[in-house]
């Protein structure tokens, strides 16, 4: 009798370790991270031949229809969420943290032929600033009279992977195995493993993650201070909705915030029909606004204080930002010159750079990039159709490369009541490292909270100023592609004018040489930017990656949250270019090809369970993950199913966000809130706050008498059943369920009021929402009520009238597997 599958074992046959119900997993066992001090475990794919998951996808007896039983799918919920998101680390304790850069595949494939066989992309995910969004300090090497030492030929920087020789004269390249010899101010003598004794006291030399004061020689000119130049429409809809009073007192409210002390430079231009420059010189008690109605060739009416020290103009920056929504009260202009306004503000600050944020609240009708509804559902499923999430004004693209020349860039926060082309807008923060922020129909009153804490966050975070990046691999492997927000300066590096801990990076890994050297391929990347101090640092993150010659080790050695976080980027670039049709076709194809490789591969246990999906333990939420990308609102249905902004706004989210937002954002985490039971939402001394217990994503578990709240990275949902508690109800929202309307668009869950389960409540979305770049929205909905329906595209495993359910899809990619 065959061994029993893990995962999901026959009856009378216990679990195997790190299941329900079994022992817990010991270290280096399938599901757990190898301890830190442990090597490459080369027996691991013969080991994965032996042991894989499965799932019942055939008929279950004579006369039972196919299917598959939904409790039996693996669901990335809780606890297991965690253990998907943990990466399993390639096996060195002196790589740099997983949360710098992860590897889609912890292995390199010897060959070309070997990588041909696996359809999932191989690359790295590439954070360069998560240790400031973990809070951790990055160690700083400090520089002899020898400066930087770096490989003469291919210009690695120092890493704990050089080796030594001629008893520590010279050094080999671990990434293009070059002799180098070291400057006789950095020499060390070896111990007798052959490592510097001074290793440990060089964090260079011993930690995969360093910083470099840079000297002169990496500057093309002085650093340059922090610079904010705030663009905002004031155009009628831009007053009557609020967005001008709640922009100038959240612009206002930061000042005290923003870095750079009083090196920081600010300046400001309000727009409609006209361009209104402000000059805040420090000797005037109030600003001066000068008016330039030529738009077509706009021109900066004042050379110097445009762009003046924060700290010595700083009370008529107040001034003008008091003024500002009653200086334009009383317009009736509803015509918007957008594209000249950003015109003169490059011209304003294109000698400096720095940030550029623009607040667009009409549609742009006046001038350069003027926007026309080109929304066309008839468009859709043709070859037209790609064209409708690119610019259609050569304007926005151009303008985009300028800004990167000139170290600007340039974030959006669009907030117009109807369709606004966010695809044209959009192309500006994507060629310059911005964000795209959207607000569709803003008002003060329901939206006003979330601009603010959104301007708050991007005001205030950590920012790189005048950054390049580059990625290197080891000899015979090659950056092929890379996918982000940038700007790709030269074939290998990336100008990115500023860049955030809210940024990630995507590259993928190709083979120069048909066979590589068997052992370590490396990884490194560097960062060279300006901090908010102005000095010139260089970040470098190193890390090893075992060579492997089995496809086994391949499949063992899937990171499935980074591989899900490098489909939604490649799938993003793809949708750019083709029909979303063949975007999804794009993502099942890969799944199911590596599937069906692995089912190949492991022929006589396929062969023994022919109605069974077979997968490696690592492949366990991938389905799930990448049918939940196909229906988050980047690339599900077509025309009528989700707004084209909407989709633009999500599509940027994903090409910008990391591991664990993309992962929240495919497969969303509902709370069962009205089980009172447990401490979550209760702030404990440590401060961090447990959440509640989570539930699958499907309408068969949310109960009648339930409360539910979805996160989905981007805003919450709260789902209240139509049997709910009348005590939470009247706790949290201060009416019994029978007096709350079902039109819940106007109900709030904050401020909150002074009870037990509100308090409650509160807290929790406090700490859910700490750090994440976006300030999300609690939606009430009830059971049953006309709102509902926009829940749906959420519930990730139910079916719907443009997508399948989580059980169809398995089967689906069972036949897919199964074919010739």
């Amino acid at each position: 009798m065959p061994p029993a599958p893990a995962g999901f074992h026959a009856p009378g046959v216990p679990p195997p370790p790190g299941m329900p119900g079994g022992p817990p997993p010991q270290p280096g066992m399938v599901g757990m991270p190898p301890p830190m001090n442990a090597g490459y475990d080369p027996y691991s794919g013969q080991r994965m031949m032996e042991q894989f998951e499965s799932l019942t996808l055939g008929a279950a007896g004579p006369g039972q229809p196919e299917g598959v039983d939904p409790a039996s799918l693996p669901r990335p919920v809780g606890e297991a969420l965690e253990r998907a998101l943990t990466a399993h680390s390639p096996g060195d304790p002196a790589n740099c943290s997983p949360d710098n850069m992860r590897m889609t595949i912890n292995a390199i494939p010897v060959s070309t032929a070997l990588k041909a066989r696996m359809p999932l992309p191989l690359g790295v995910v590439v954070h360069p600033m998560a240790d400031e969004f973990y809070g951790r300090q990055v160690p700083v090497v400090q520089l002899s009279s020898a400066g930087i030492v770096r490989c003469r030929r291919c210009r690695t920087y120092m890493n704990p992977f050089i080796q030594w020789t001629d008893a520590g004269r010279r050094f080999k390249c671990n990434v293009c195995a070059m002799l180098n010899e070291i400057p006789v101010e950095y020499f060390s003598s070896l111990d007798q493993n052959g490592r510097r004794r001074d290793a440990d006291e060089r964090p260079e030399l011993s930690q995969g993650t360093v910083e470099y004061v840079a000297p002169a020689d990496y500057m093309v000119r002085p650093p340059m201070p922090p610079v904010y130049f705030f663009c905002i429409d004031v155009s009628y809809a831009a007053v009557a909705s609020g967005a001008v009073a709640t922009t100038a007192a959240a612009i206002k409210a930061c000042l005290d915030q923003l870095p750079g002390d009083e090196r920081t430079l600010v300046g400001f231009l309000t727009f409609d029909s006209s361009l209104h420059f402000y000059n805040l010189k420090a000797s005037l008690t109030q600003p001066q606004m000068l008016v330039v109605t030529e738009l077509d060739d706009p021109f900066v009416p004042l050379p110097d204080d445009l762009l003046v020290n924060l700290r010595e103009s700083r009370q008529v920056v107040e001034a003008l930002l008091d003024a500002l929504p009653n200086n334009f009260a009383g317009t009736s202009v509803v015509e918007s010159a957008m594209g000249p306004a950003l015109q003169a503000a490059f011209m304003v600050s294109s000698h400096i750079g720095g940030k550029l944020l623009l607040f667009q609240s009409s549609v742009p009708s006046l001038g350069v990039g003027r926007v026309k509804n080109r929304e066309n559902p008839s468009a859709y499923g043709t070859e037209r159709e790609p064209g409708l999430r690119n610019p259609d004004d050569p304007f926005y693209k151009r303008y985009a490369a300028e800004c990167s020349r000139v170290q600007i860039t340039v974030d959006v926060f669009a907030m117009a009541m109807q369709y606004t082309d966010l695809a044209s807008l959009a192309a500006i923060p994507r060629y310059t490292c911005g964000e795209l922020y959207y607000y569709p129909g803003f008002m003060a009153a329901r939206d006003g909270t979330k601009l603010t804490a959104e301007i708050t966050h991007n005001l205030t975070r950590p920012t790189a100023w005048e950054a390049v990046m580059r990625v290197r691999c080891s000899k015979g492997l090659r950056i092929s592609a890379f996918h982000g927000h940038f700007f790709n300066r030269s074939t290998d590096l990336l100008a990115l004018p500023t860049c955030d801990p809210d940024k990630a990076f995507a590259m993928e890994i190709a083979h120069e040489e048909g066979v590589v050297q068997p052992g370590f391929a490396y990884v490194q990347c560097a960062l060279l930017y300006t901090n908010s101090n102005g000095e010139r640092r260089i970040r470098v993150h190193t890390m090893a990656v075992p060579i492997v010659s089995e496809l086994a080790d391949m499949f063992a050695a899937t990171d499935a949250g980074a591989m899900t976080t490098m489909m939604a980027k490649l799938s993003v670039e793809k949708y750019l270019s083709s029909r979303l049709d063949e975007t999804r076709q794009s993502l099942h194809a890969r799944l199911s090809g590596a599937l069906k490789e692995f089912r190949i591969m492991n022929a006589n246990a396929a062969l023994r369970t022919p109605n069974k999906l077979i997968f490696p333990e690592t492949y366990k939420y991938l389905p799930i993950w990448t049918l939940g990308l196909m229906k988050c609102a980047a690339f599900r249905g077509g025309a009528k199913d989700v707004n084209a902004d909407e989709r633009i706004a999500v599509g940027h989210f994903l090409m910008a966000g990391g591991v664990e937002a993309v992962a929240r954002l495919a497969y969303p985490t509902a709370y069962a809130l009205h089980d009172p039971s447990g401490p979550w939402g209760m702030e404990q001394q440590d401060g961090s706050v447990p959440v509640p217990a989570a539930v699958p994503l499907s309408a068969a578990v949310l109960q009648d008498g339930g409360v539910y709240l979805i996160d989905t990275g981007r805003v919450f949902v709260l789902w209240l059943g139509r049997a709910m508690s009348p005590q939470w109800c009247v706790e949290v929202f201060g009416t019994d369920p029978l007096s709350l309307p079902q039109d819940t668009s106007a109900v709030t869950v904050e401020p909150g009021r002074d009870t037990p389960m509100s308090g409650r409540v509160t807290t929790l979305l406090r700490a859910l929402r700490a750090g994440r770049p976006l300030h999300q929205q609690v939606f009430v909905v009830r059971q049953g009520s006309p709102l509902e329906p926009h829940v749906l595209p959420y519930l990730v495993e139910d079916r719907s009238p443009s997508t399948q359910s989580y059980t169809d899809y398995m089967v689906s990619l069972h036949k897919a597997v199964l074919a010739k």
